[in-house]
């Protein structure tokens, strides 16, 4: 950079610079429901173009699918998700973007050289921590409607105290043709790990969307 402010760690890692955005937490909260369906609304409207990044992470084992960020570009308002019929669910949640808000009283604020504000020391930042990419395949069995639900997993535990990312559940998956199967995540803390399962006609056998997770930063 020409000129500015860069924040760099004792780790020699820049943390706060004048030319981008941290992810930061735009709000949190908790949720409690049922597996008919759970909808969440953010305190305030989230102005940016793109979804906010909404990460879950339920206080017991669960499953999502049917996931949603609501809401359309420079208004969005909350997430929904579904759950297994008949089975109760609760948990934490935050979102979180690229931009920051006016919320401190005093401190610091950052703007770059569009005065986009970058950053307000009232402002909790967000951390990513992990991403799983690589799957380990565990098979296949066939619903009642005559459909393939596959399933896969990964060596990467759940007693971390990380949140999900639920954008990516949100999205279908492609099949051999032109088909889609549907996203389930299940969070299983028995057996500390996340399976991942998509159902469909044609799904195929290797999966490629990656699950990523972050913290909030107190």
């Amino acid at each position: 950079m020409a000129h500015g402010l860069t924040y760099v760690n004792s780790g020699n890692v820049v943390t706060l610079d004048s030319e981008f955005s941290r992810l930061v937490v735009v709000a949190r909260g908790t949720w409690s429901g049922n597996g008919s369906g759970v909808g969440v609304s953010f305190p305030a409207t989230v102005t940016t173009a793109e979804p906010p990044l909404v990460f879950v992470r339920p206080s017991q084992s669960n499953t999502f699918c049917f996931c949603k960020v609501l809401g359309s570009p420079g208004s969005w308002t909350g997430f929904s998700f579904v759950g297994i019929s008949g089975q109760g669910t609760s948990g934490s949640w935050f979102s979180a973007a690229f931009k920051s808000n006016e919320t401190a009283t005093y401190g610091i604020r950052l703007w770059d050289g569009n005065s986009k504000l970058l950053f307000d020391n009232g402002t909790p930042a967000a951390q990513f921590t992990r991403t799983i990419s690589g799957w380990g395949y565990l098979g296949a069995d066939q619903t009642s409607q005559g459909v393939y639900r596959l399933s896969w997993t990964a060596d990467s535990p759940l007693n971390t105290g990380d949140y999900m990312l639920l954008n990516n559940i949100a999205m279908d998956v492609a099949g051999g043709t032109s088909r889609q199967g549907n996203m389930y995540a299940i969070w299983e803390y028995g057996n500390n790990r996340l399976v991942i399962q998509v159902i469909g006609v044609d799904i195929q056998t290797t999966l490629y969307t990656p699950v990523v997770f972050a913290k909030p930063i107190s």
